[in-house]
């Protein structure tokens, strides 16, 4: 019985492939982003207002900048040791750095909400931390900055 059930499968993809049946990828009328919610009969999702930069209290924004986090240079060495849990913030956001409109949290080295007890940080210079706590945590270097103590 799966024999005759195999073989009427293949003949109808058979068939209908042969006789334009299945012409899904060459439909261009089917309606994807916004069109698409709209057709299924749900709500189009409101707009939020955007988060503030100190969602949390206590935060503290150390720069603003247009551009991503991406055009900074990662310190490879650092972000090993962040992967590792050994260069890290003892709190998390209390330093933080705002680039191109996302959050990230920073520290600065020699600063007391630093935890690098290799002793690693250059003394004054901003990092960035993306993903802390995570094994994809990275480290970025932003910029000197005048002593915060």
């Amino acid at each position: 019985m799966p024999r005759l059930h195999r073989a009427l499968f293949l003949t109808s993809l058979l068939s209908a492939s042969l006789f334009g049946g299945i012409a899904l990828a060459e439909e261009k009328h089917l309606p994807v982003g916004p069109a698409k919610v709209r057709v299924l009969g749900a709500n189009q999702a409101p707009i939020l207002p955007r988060r503030s930069v100190n969602y949390r209290q206590g935060s503290h924004l150390l720069m603003e900048d247009e551009r991503p986090l991406r055009e900074f240079d990662r310190d490879r060495g650092l972000t090993d040791l962040c992967r590792a849990g050994r260069f890290r913030q003892k709190r998390d956001r209390f330093l933080m750095v705002r680039l191109a409109g996302f959050n990230h949290g920073a520290v600065v080295g020699g600063h007391w909400a630093l935890y690098d007890p290799e002793g690693l940080a250059v003394p004054d210079l901003v990092y960035a931390v993306k993903g802390q706590d995570t094994a994809r945590c990275e480290v970025y270097i932003i910029r000197h900055m005048a002593p915060i103590r």
